[in-house]
């Protein structure tokens, strides 16, 4: 199992102004398809406050139009629940040490999500596990298959290696 202290180091131009406390370091090991596992164990204790009543902590980018659609529509299905719990990365205030040590350009490069216990999952299996927190798990439903899940991995790869330049977030 992967940990997260070996994420890899690209740097996107539009991330370069980030502070070094939100970077990478250039040292740690690129994931590769084989090793990176959809879910495990954070490597960091720290959640920081975490909201009474929370199932799953989601990590989006605030400065994405289309992530802010899906964001919006999760925290209407969410509103009466409270089960998630909504961080916004690209908010100044964002810390990686308040959430099991994700720094922003990890989270820029996949979405993640963190359960209560400090797991970490991300990639399609966070789409699952928030819509089952609104009450439409049947939606990705399918994707509790290890192969779907697999081919819906690797597509979901190929969008968000592209995400920035498609949808202009890019600089």
């Amino acid at each position: 199992m992967m940990r997260f202290s070996q994420a890899p180091a690209r740097m996107h131009r539009s991330l370069a102004a980030r502070p070094h406390s939100q970077m990478i370091s250039s040292r740690q090991q690129h994931h590769t398809p084989q090793a990176a596992a959809t879910s495990q164990a954070s490597t960091s204790t720290s959640l920081g406050t975490w909201p009474r009543g929370c199932e799953i902590r989601m990590l989006y980018d605030g400065d994405c139009s289309l992530c802010m659609k899906e964001v919006n529509f999760l925290r209407k299905r969410d509103a009466a629940v409270g089960k998630i719990d909504f961080v916004d990365i690209a908010a100044p205030t964002y810390k990686a040490e308040d959430n099991a040590g994700i720094t922003f350009q990890q989270a820029m490069e996949r979405i993640y999500a963190i359960l209560p216990d400090g797991t970490i999952v991300r990639d399609v299996e966070v789409f699952r596990r928030l819509y089952e927190a609104v009450g439409l798990g049947w939606v990705y439903a399918v994707t509790k298959n290890k192969a779907v899940l697999d081919a819906a991995n690797a597509v979901y790869g190929v969008w968000a290696k592209y995400r920035t330049q498609i949808t202009g977030r890019e600089a």
